[in-house]
């Protein structure tokens, strides 16, 4: 029994052992900064380096809720996050199910269609504003080609933040193509074969073996996403001028930098980044709960 016991202690320790490198990094760059933004929620630090930062309760909380700045943003993030990771699941979805062919130049339109990611961010998001520039740019030629009327879309309250999405996800999607291309090719093709022999449609194999086999995929894609949606930050910072107009694109994550580093007050800005942080820890807890319950993991 000792001689036993002896044993499993010396596996649990090699176990801690070899985990040590991973939970010094989670430690050390997970767990320490929440506490420590935690801790600063309820603080009220100076603009003074030296000065000690004064305890001050809920007052920050109270103010960032106050502040009706605060209640844009969240409205523009929701609305950017319900629009985007929809839209960038299904597109990526299909990318994924037209690139999964094995025909002659397939690879060179898996590269192309994955540069976005590769470039470099700055770069396409000035040609990108370039081209949404009114009278100028190519979409304001093409639209008076067809008599139509040219919009200033990064200057318009309206359709700012619908301009930086399809930007977003012309990124976005060929990222999400990538994984879902693993998961279509990770499904048995005996699947398809037995629906071709039954007389299967098209659709029936999608909806019913296609659809329903990649949904780890979708968990994963979808998890990922959610992160990549809220701090979605470096487009607003390079197409627009501080989120506007008008906090028409002032998302959560650029608020935050705002708060942070124009206002310098670190108070409010880990008051945002603590409930940025709480609704996707929400958003995810519901989605591990309900969707993967239903995912299907071939053994």
């Amino acid at each position: 029994m000792k001689q036993k016991i002896s044993m499993r202690t010396k596996w649990t320790v090699q176990g801690w052992l070899l985990m040590l490198p991973s939970l010094i990094f989670l430690v050390g760059f997970t767990v320490y900064p929440v506490i420590r933004t935690l801790i600063q929620s309820f603080m009220k630090t100076s603009n003074n380096a030296k000065a000690p930062a004064e305890f001050i309760g809920f007052k920050n909380y109270i103010n960032v809720f106050r502040d009706p700045v605060f209640a844009i943003v969240i409205k523009n993030t929701l609305k950017f996050s319900l629009i985007v990771i929809p839209l960038g699941l299904v597109i990526g979805f299909l990318l994924a199910t037209l690139v999964s062919k094995n025909i002659k130049g397939i690879g060179v339109a898996r590269a192309l269609i994955f540069y976005p990611n590769v470039a470099p961010v700055v770069g396409f998001a000035t040609i990108w504003t370039f081209l949404f520039t009114p009278n100028i740019g190519v979409i304001s030629h093409v639209m008076k080609a067809l008599s139509m009327k040219p919009v200033d879309f990064l200057n318009n309250p309206k359709t700012a933040l619908y301009a930086i999405m399809a930007v977003y996800l012309w990124r976005e999607a060929s990222y999400m193509m990538i994984f879902y291309i693993s998961g279509l090719q990770n499904i048995s093709q005996e699947y398809y074969e037995a629906a071709h022999l039954d007389g299967a449609s098209g659709w029936d194999i999608m909806r019913k073996i296609t659809i329903p086999l990649v949904q780890p995929t979708t968990l994963f894609v979808l998890t990922i996403t959610m992160a990549d949606a809220f701090k979605m930050v470096d487009l607003i910072m390079v197409m627009t001028t501080k989120g506007g107009p008008n906090n028409s694109t002032n998302l959560l994550m650029n608020h935050i930098y705002q708060t942070a580093f124009s206002y310098w007050d670190t108070g409010q800005a880990s008051v945002l980044t603590i409930c940025m942080l709480g609704f996707m820890m929400v958003v995810a807890l519901v989605q591990f709960t309900t969707m993967d319950k239903r995912a299907y993991y071939e053994n």
